[in-house]
């Protein structure tokens, strides 16, 4: 049997200006995906979902921020100890804008474009084709003109992040695709 747990902030307990700057991250909204979507079957072109694994734990965080210890995990006679944390944990509240820029920083060493009208969209162009990637906090739409490309994305993707590979796309956020 395997269990698994999440170590996860108490993000209510943080203040403004002191632990965090600002928490505004954006989403792709369902409307522009299904635009995405919509130019993928009119274009016969190649789509395929990732998911990103424990996304906030690939971004180092730059305030210093520190955690009470897990209830049953205090060493004897360090019960007062706490924990400096290095990396963004779910419940933070700067954890998903911390998040989106570490994943802009990504694309943008890749030569990617961010939409300027959507800000979770980016997209590239190579040789006459094009790649596009909708960005859903962990979750990641890929649509090309080419599976050479698509690859590629991927391979680039696996070198920054640990990613789980879906296939080609039926379900995204709750939404059932055909």
């Amino acid at each position: 049997m395997c269990y698994k747990a999440r170590l996860v902030a108490q993000g209510f307990t943080q203040s403004f200006s002191i632990h965090y700057d600002g928490t505004y991250a954006p989403v792709a909204k369902f409307a522009s995906t299904r635009i995405i979507l919509t130019l993928t079957t009119q274009n016969d072109w190649e789509v395929e979902q990732v998911d990103v694994k424990n996304a906030y734990l690939n971004v180092e965080l730059t305030e210093t921020i520190y955690m009470a210890q897990p209830l049953g995990f205090a060493l004897p006679g360090h019960e007062n100890h706490v924990c400096r944390l290095l990396k963004a944990l779910y419940g933070l509240k700067q954890a998903s804008r911390c998040w989106y820029k570490r994943i802009c920083e990504a694309f943008a060493k890749f030569g990617y474009t961010r939409c300027t009208a959507e800000h979770c969209i980016f997209y590239r162009w190579h040789q006459g084709k094009i790649i596009i990637i909708v960005v859903a906090v962990d979750d990641l739409l890929l649509t090309s003109s080419s599976r050479r490309l698509l690859l590629e994305s991927k391979t680039n993707l696996k070198s920054e992040f640990s990613i789980t590979e879906m296939g080609e796309v039926h379900w995204l956020l709750g939404v059932e695709v055909k």
